[in-house]
């Protein structure tokens, strides 16, 4: 069974490993390899394949990419050798600097034109290694992943719409435990034998999957054997609004409620910049404005897309529904990547066996996947309005946030509909 604990870490290393392998493979592609990017490894599994699968597997399974992350099990191999010293800051234990990352890889990637630089890809793998290395060998537990990490904040944010959560198997055997090793791990003559939860969840207090990267730690230290895998309803954990370990209390936490608005609106302005609007928006600014900076142009989409837009659509009062935006804004991601890894799911084909295969044949037709793209809206749609229902009992609050929601949904449709670019897989824009 998944559940037990050999098989759920004999899957953790055995895909951290496998992770690793493939991120030297990918770096090695991505320095060495061509530089065309459709005819280069590292582009087209980072930003077609990488993302693709990450969005459907949290979606079925949860968390486990961060369970699988290759960085932390480079720092662990590491910890052997240097143990880390320091705390945290805590004026930094919040996630203004995980946004900020998080909006800096979005721009990059638009600026940089990411999806055809594999040498540019390879650097940013490596730049993930370096930082994550450094930053758990200075600071003890997990800060680049609570705090920092810009995946790892998409894939707590996403997680909330997962069916799998980390949690204890009966609550009355953590009420008679004074120890809390799922916290604090074990510590035999000041040497850690087995760590605890690194990003401080509290088990029995634990309320879904924020913040949680599915390490199985706490299930390795637990001596009661008291937490495993579960089941659980999506988006359940954000029905309510009661206090989390480690976390806190959603709506007297603005980081995160920002965090959520930028993860939401950043799907939208992430599709948007791969259709045709989004150059001709640029173009107005340039000739009515006189803008010719690629930067500041792109600067200003990004501020109409991620402070404007949401000061418009967002009702101004309520703010604990905003992680009702979550299941509408997961459908918004999904439908985007999973739109590029159906059209060009078997495009690395030619590239590892060098037998040349008819375009038609990499992947579904954009005429079959559109329809894909919209009933994962709809769903996402629909989960977001369960929630909003689930949090707030008033007619009047239910329907501003609801139309909140239809905007977002007809703009992301909207988007959908149009031609997009098949960015590192085909040339030109899709049929």
């Amino acid at each position: 069974m998944l559940n037990s604990k050999k098989n759920l870490f004999t899957i953790k290393y055995a895909f951290q490993i496998l992770l690793l392998v493939f991120s030297i493979l990918l770096i090695s592609e991505g320095l060495w390899g061509s530089a065309f990017a459709p005819k280069n490894l590292t582009t087209l599994f980072v930003w077609v394949h990488y993302r693709g699968l990450l969005v459907f597997l949290i979606l079925l399974l949860g968390n486990f990419f961060c369970m699988s992350c290759p960085f932390i099990f480079v720092r662990n191999c590491l910890r052997v050798f240097i143990s880390p010293k320091k705390l945290w800051p805590k004026k930094l234990q919040n996630k203004w600097a995980g946004i900020f990352f998080f909006t800096a890889v979005l721009f990059c990637y638009e600026y940089f034109h990411l999806w055809s630089q594999p040498a540019m890809t390879a650097y940013l793998i490596i730049a993930y290694f370096v930082v994550a290395i450094i930053i758990d060998l200075t600071f003890k537990k997990a800060a680049f992943c609570k705090y920092l990490c810009p995946i790892g904040q998409f894939n707590f944010l996403s997680s909330t719409i997962s069916p799998k959560t980390v949690a204890a198997k009966n609550l009355s055997v953590c009420d008679s435990c004074t120890t809390i090793e799922c916290l604090k791990g074990v510590v035999v003559e000041n040497k850690i034998i087995k760590r605890g939860c690194e990003t401080h969840l509290l088990m029995p207090k634990k309320i879904g999957n924020l913040d949680c990267t599915f390490c199985m730690d706490c299930v390795e230290a637990c001596p009661y054997d008291n937490i495993a895998l579960k089941s659980v309803t999506p988006t359940e954990e954000l029905w309510s609004d009661h206090h989390r370990s480690g976390v806190g209390t959603l709506s007297k936490r603005p980081d995160i409620l920002f965090l959520i608005i930028v993860f939401t609106f950043g799907a939208l302005l992430n599709a948007f910049s791969m259709v045709a609007p989004a150059y001709e928006l640029q173009s107005f600014f340039t000739d009515v404005f006189n803008i010719k900076s690629q930067f500041i142009l792109l600067l200003i989409v990004f501020i109409i897309f991620l402070i404007a837009a949401p000061l418009i659509i967002i009702p101004k009062k309520q703010k604990q529904l905003i992680p009702s935006l979550l299941p509408l804004g997961f459908s918004i991601w999904l439908a985007h990547y999973s739109f590029h890894l159906l059209t060009g799911i078997f495009t690395f084909i030619p590239l590892l066996t060098k037998i040349s295969i008819p375009t038609q044949y990499m992947g579904m037709p954009v005429r079959l996947v559109t329809p894909i793209q919209y009933g994962f809206l709809i769903l996402g749609f629909a989960g977001s309005i369960i929630v909003t229902f689930m949090m707030n009992e008033s007619k009047r609050i239910r329907f501003r946030w609801i139309s909140a929601h239809l905007i977002i949904l007809l703009a992301a449709i909207w988007i959908m509909s149009l031609p997009m670019e098949m960015r590192g897989t085909f040339i030109g824009l899709a049929p």
